[in-house]
């Protein structure tokens, strides 16, 4: 794992807003908000614009397992509850 980069598992609620507003990177991105902050979510191997899978999940209560950047979360395993 590279350094930074620290494995976790968050409960939180699945939301979708707009991100990098004013740059050419603007785009609406999935995001798991929990308590201890708001993460923009990625799926291990999707696509960090449009991911179908993600866009689904919206408006969902998940517990989620994955790699934590800076400020991405990066899902590998996921259930809702």
């Amino acid at each position: 794992m590279p350094v930074g980069y620290r494995a976790v598992e968050f409960e939180g609620r699945v939301t979708q807003h707009l991100t990098a507003k004013g740059s050419k990177s603007e785009h609406q991105s999935v995001f798991l908000e929990t308590p201890e902050g708001s993460f923009v979510l990625r799926r291990r191997g999707g696509n960090p614009f449009v991911d179908p899978v993600l866009q689904q999940l919206v408006g969902k209560t998940l517990h989620v397992k994955g790699i934590l950047t800076e400020h991405t979360l990066i899902m590998s395993d996921w259930t809702e509850i």
